[in-house]
This record gives structure tokens, C-alpha cells and sequence, in this order.
């Protein structure tokens, strides 16, 4: 390679009148290495026979370089690697100035940062380098951006996850203080309880239940309804006025209170992105028989994704893009096992193998297959089978077929 390869100008210093003069009536290619702030991106024709290394600062900068790109005249396309959203402002502002745009993928570009100039390095400028040198290559693919339902349930998801993790920790938070303060309460209702949330709530500590045991018994009956008979009601004054745990002071109690106070909150928005997840879904027909399979906010997810089984040209190229397909690394005479490629989004393996647990014990087909084929020392090798059978029943599903149990374990009844 030549010295200075990755050397960069910035964008207000090049000639732009000599650009285009030289690149004029050819194909042009940016290969921008994405970042924060400090922008480095390669223009070079697509022989790679003239480059230009350039660099800019994101916020002062890019419209006058999409200016200038504009100026030369000539197709222009522009590719970036899919990191995060810190290009997402960028490829905006490039799509709208008509230009085409390219995905390279990450992984193969940190892969080949010893390939060309046998120096196992990786900075901005090399990074836009091996873009292009990828992109000549034929290694990247047209960007395919999110339609507009997609990224409304994308947006839902990720309200969903954040209502989701705070209702954990908050839960998680509770247990530890009620295993303090009240002890006995624990075992008498789960940490999910509404009614126990209500309890902390309203009173914040054993103490204030015992002293208002009437009253609270009567809000007990309305929180839990018939879901909780009058025994446990009477069980759970009696721990309240008997407990061991360590009395709250007013601070501690206040604390309680308005923690049961976000837990409802965290709960009941949960539950609202929830319901506009399925309701989206069941607007859909294509999804609405996947989501009687699998579940309606796990459909959901998979197409906030981008993992729509309607996208995928095959079954099987569905599951890699799930990454439940098997890899191999052997050599000579040694045979390494095999081992779930784990490509993509880990979100979507997560809410799939749920979706997997699920369908074990609600389809008596599915529970009679799993109990024939598991072994007890590798259970999860199993439930790791169906989940990796699901995906190419989806792609079915999704273009119209009804869901077979019989077909997806190839089971004669």
C-alpha cells in the first residue's frame, strides 16, 4: 500500500472544482467510518483509482459536504456501517439528497483490518478504507430502512423494555425491604402481587397496617377481589401485627410508599405499550396468525427487528438472520461441536425462546414430541430444537398458511 494512505483533509480544504473535473461522468462512492462527532469518510471512484481521505465535524460540517457532493454532478453513493444511531442523522441527510445507500457490515470490516496492509490496526481513517475497499467488493448490501409501523413498534418496544426493567428492579427492590421491615409477608403473597403493591402503597409499613387492621382487610377485599379468599386476608394482618421484622421509622415508610408508588406506575405503563404492541399486530393480517402462535407482543418484536419472515427470501435465511442456525469449527481430525451461531439481535433469541416455552406447554403435540426427545441430563437442549424449528415455521406463516404442529416436528398422526 501507498504511504499516507490514510492521511485526511478536511472537507473545507479540499478543491472541490479539481473533484469534480476529475471524477467527471463517473460513479462515486463515500465510504464513511461513523462516529459522534469527528466524521472520517473515504470519496473515491468506484476503481479506486482517485480517493480523496477527508474528515469533518458532524454538526459544523455535513451539510456543506452534502452540499458539495451534490455540486460534483455525478452519482454518488454512500456507504456506513449499521453502528447504533450515530449515523442515523447522516444517512438521513444523504437519502434526501438523493443519493444510495449502503450497509457494510461491522464485523466483516474489524475482520479485515490485517488483510490489506498486513498491520493488525484499526482508527477512523483505516476504518473508511476497508469500507470501500468492502463495498468494491460487492461485501455490503442496500440499506433497507424501517417503514413507518416498523419503527412505531419499535418505538413501543423500547417503551415497553423501559417500563419492563425499572418494574424489575423496583420489584427487586421491594423484596429487599420487605424482607427487612416484613418478612413474613413474603411468604404469604408473591413479590407480583397487586395487592401487595396496593398494601405498600396506602401504608408503607407493617406498623400502619397493624393499626388500621379493619380498614385494611376491607382494601385488601377490594384490591385482590375474588382472587384472594378471607383467609389470606387474615393471615396477612395477623404477620403485619406479629412480625419480626425491624420497625420503619417515618423516613423508611415514606420510602416504601412512594416505591410501591413507581412500581404502579412502571406496571401500568408496561401494560399500555403492551396493548398497543397486539393491537398493532392484530391490525395486521399477515401477523395475526403468527402472533396466535408465538405470541402478539413477541411478533411484535421480531418486526420492530427488521425480522419480518415477509422480508426473508427463504426459511433458512430467516433462521441465520435469527442466529439459531448451527456453525461448525473443525480442522483435520478434530470435529468441534456444534454451536448456535448466535448472529443478530440476542432480543429476539430472548422473547423466541420464551415464545418456544410457551408453545411446550400450551400444544399437547409439542409437550408429547418434547417429553419423547428431551434428556434429563440436557434438558435445554430440546427446547433449544424447537426454538430453532420456529423460525421456518414463521416464514409459512406469514405468507398464509395455518400453524402445524404436525408439519414443524414432521410427527405422523
Amino acid at each position: 500500500m501507498k504511504k499516507h494512505t490514510y492521511r485526511a483533509q478536511k472537507v473545507n480544504t479540499i478543491n472541490w472544482q479539481q473533484v469534480k473535473e476529475q471524477t467527471l461522468g463517473e460513479t462515486l462512492v463515500l465510504a464513511v467510518d461513523v462516529a459522534k462527532s469527528q466524521q472520517y469518510a473515504l470519496l473515491t471512484t468506484e476503481d479506486h483509482t482517485k480517493s480523496w481521505m477527508m474528515q469533518w465535524n458532524h454538526l459544523e460540517h455535513t451539510f456543506y459536504l452534502i452540499e458539495q457532493l451534490k455540486s460534483l454532478q455525478t452519482p454518488v453513493s454512500v456507504v456506513m456501517e449499521s453502528t447504533s444511531t450515530y449515523g442515523d442523522s447522516l444517512r438521513y441527510q444523504c437519502r434526501q439528497a438523493g443519493f444510495a445507500i449502503y450497509q457494510a457490515h461491522a464485523k466483516k470490516v474489524h475482520d479485515a483490518r490485517e488483510i490489506f496492509d498486513g498491520v493488525p490496526s484499526l482508527h477512523d481513517a483505516k476504518s473508511a478504507w476497508l469500507i470501500a475497499k468492502l463495498h468494491k467488493d460487492s461485501i455490503t448490501k442496500l440499506w433497507c430502512e424501517s417503514t413507518i409501523e416498523e419503527r412505531r413498534m419499535n418505538a413501543l418496544r423500547l417503551e415497553y423494555d423501559l417500563h419492563q426493567d425499572q418494574h424489575l428492579r423496583n420489584q427487586n427492590r421491594l423484596e429487599a425491604y420487605m424482607s427487612r421491615h416484613w418478612p413474613e409477608v413474603l411468604a404469604l403473597m408473591p413479590i407480583g402481587s397487586v395487592t401487595l403493591e396496593q398494601l405498600i402503597k396506602h401504608y408503607g409499613s407493617p406498623q400502619k397496617v397493624a393499626a388500621e387492621a379493619k380498614q385494611a382487610a376491607l382494601n385488601m377485599r377490594s384490591w385482590g377481589k375474588t382472587g384472594l379468599s378471607v383467609e389470606k386476608i387474615a393471615a396477612v394482618i395477623a404477620s403485619a401485627i406479629n412480625t419480626l421484622g425491624e420497625p420503619c421509622i417515618e423516613a423508611e415508610c415514606q420510602f416504601l410508599m412512594a416505591l410501591a408508588s413507581e412500581l404502579e406506575h412502571s406496571r401500568l405503563q408496561k401494560q399500555t405499550a403492551k396493548q398497543a404492541l397486539e393491537a398493532l399486530v392484530d391490525n395486521d393480517e399477515g401477523l395475526r396468525e403468527m402472533g396466535r402462535v408465538i405470541g402478539k407482543a413477541t411478533t411484535a418484536v421480531l418486526v420492530s427487528l427488521h425480522l419480518d419472515p415477509r422480508r426473508f427470501t427463504s426459511p433458512k435465511s430467516y433462521q441465520k438472520a435469527l442466529g439459531v442456525n448451527l456453525t461448525e469449527k473443525s480442522s483435520g481430525q478434530i470435529n468441534g461441536r456444534l454451536r448456535l451461531s448466535k448472529r443478530g439481535s440476542s432480543v429476539a433469541r430472548k422473547f423466541l425462546y420464551m415464545a418456544a416455552l410457551r408453545l411446550l406447554v400450551k400444544d399437547p403435540l409439542i409437550e408429547k414430541w418434547y417429553k419423547a426427545k428431551k434428556d434429563d441430563r440436557a434438558k435445554l437442549k430440546t427446547v433449544i430444537a424447537l426454538m430453532r424449528k420456529l423460525p421456518l415455521a414463521l416464514w409459512h406463516i406469514a405468507r398464509g398458511e395455518r400453524f402445524d404442529a404436525s408439519k414443524l416436528l414432521k410427527i405422523a398422526i
